[in-house]
């Protein structure tokens, strides 16, 4: 088959000391069916040609040909033509031709199907301007690859965003025409409809058809557009993470410039290292006092804690709450940082509680209170006493609990003893002891 179909028609000769394929010579007696092969594949230039048409076609008259030596002749076709045309295996492009892609299109030639790539008139100018910027010199690498001028723009597009974080893939916060690129590269499986329809739909351009001729423009401004839509995307996240740095700058109230905000918290990080037990803030400390980790690293490992959950895989809702997520815990870690300052200034023999009270209209009452060691059995009488009087109810045992609190805070009585919940943890007026 080989030398009655390839060699003897000069389809598979050698030109220019390589082996390629070629259209048969003239005397061949296989020219107007190389036509008819390659007429079917090259009409298919708006949507794709399944190969069960070809096949009907070639074995009706006038051809009637064998269906032995359809794939013979198709192949042929197929890699004379590898830079413009596409072969589809059940929908999906196929970037490398190989023999079990052959094996399955013998038996079943309808799962196959071809598309056109005509790259003429203002396509080759994009394909000029694009491969500027785009070609990728890995492509060699990949073997006999279909379609190499086309996936040598195409395939480093659809590889950018398969890397690009979860959060950039589905934000909301990139400007108009970065976002319509980003979903075109995300949505446009078909290389051709992805370069001259999508993409161009996409910055505002009209599509580039096989008609057009180069006017000088419209491939220069779609690559302008392109280049400066995919800056923004690949950027995207790097934003959201400047962002989040800002707002802990401005939440912690660093008086330094926000360069030394790493520095800064470091040290007031330090200062409570050891001292606090809830677990959250914890965290957060021993993360901020973390010299091992790059910046980025850092900052990255701050704000998972805070969001619990990875920036990454954030979506636009996640960044909305890191804000009020950061805000409760600076709140904490300031209290805390209160408390210790306190404490080393009251000096040893005394345990320090701070309290705060938030009432209705969102204005706090924050008290530090002392409890003296020797004093300690005098408060627990007086504790006991207290919650032996009060009722069953457990809803009004705190109810009675944190109106108390808010009278004592208030007055102007003397300094009393109160003793509430854990260390740095303001969140709840809880606890069983009030003296």
């Amino acid at each position: 088959m080989y030398y009655s179909l390839l060699e003897e028609t000069g389809i598979h000769r050698q030109e220019d000391e390589n082996w390629d394929f070629y259209p048969p010579s003239e005397n061949s007696g296989l020219n107007s069916l190389w036509e008819a092969v390659e007429n079917f594949c090259l009409a298919a230039t708006e949507k794709s040609q399944s190969f069960d048409l070809l096949y009907q076609y070639l074995v009706a008259p006038p051809y009637g040909v064998k269906q032995g030596a359809v794939p013979v002749i198709l192949a042929a076709v197929l890699l004379y033509h590898a830079d413009d045309l596409g072969l589809y295996q059940d929908g999906t492009f196929i970037p490398v031709l190989g023999t079990e892609h052959f094996e399955l299109l013998v038996k079943y030639p309808e799962r196959f199907a071809v598309k056109y790539f005509a790259v003429v008139g203002l396509r080759a100018e994009v394909f000029k301007e694009l491969e500027v910027i785009l070609r990728n010199p890995q492509i060699k690498k990949l073997g006999k690859v279909r379609n190499a001028t086309l996936l040598t723009v195409v395939t480093p597009l659809y590889q950018f965003v398969k890397k690009l974080p979860k959060y950039t893939q589905q934000t909301r916060r990139l400007a108009d025409e970065p976002r319509a690129i980003l979903k075109a590269l995300q949505t446009t499986v078909e290389p051709d409809e992805l370069l001259f329809k999508a993409l161009p739909a996409a910055c505002n351009l009209p599509a580039i058809g096989t008609e057009t001729g180069d006017d000088g423009v419209t491939a220069r401004t779609l690559r302008t557009k392109l280049v400066h839509a995919l800056r923004d995307i690949h950027t995207a996240y790097d934003h959201l993470l400047s962002d989040c740095q800002k707002l802990i700058y401005e939440a912690f109230g660093v008086r330094s410039q926000e360069t030394k905000l790493r520095e800064d918290l470091r040290v007031r990080a330090n200062y409570l290292a050891g001292k606090c037990i809830e677990p959250l803030l914890k965290r957060f400390i021993r993360a901020a006092s973390d010299e091992t980790k790059s910046d980025s690293q850092w900052l990255e490992a701050l704000v998972m804690i805070v969001a619990d959950k990875p920036a990454e895989s954030w979506t636009d809702d996640d960044a909305v709450a890191f804000e009020m997520k950061l805000a409760d815990l600076v709140r904490r870690f300031k209290n805390l940082e209160a408390l210790q300052k306190e404490v080393a200034a009251k000096g040893e023999g005394f345990e320090a509680r701070r309290i705060t009270i938030t009432r209705p209209d969102g204005n706090d009452i924050n008290r530090m209170v002392w409890v003296d060691h020797k004093r300690e059995s005098q408060v627990e009488k007086i504790v006991d006493e207290i919650l032996a009087n009060l009722p069953d109810d457990q809803q009004l045992r705190q109810a009675i609990l944190a109106k108390l609190s808010e009278r004592i805070l208030s007055s102007d009585l003397p300094e009393t003893v109160t003793k509430i919940g854990d260390k740095g943890n303001d969140e709840n007026i809880k606890g069983k002891k009030l003296g």
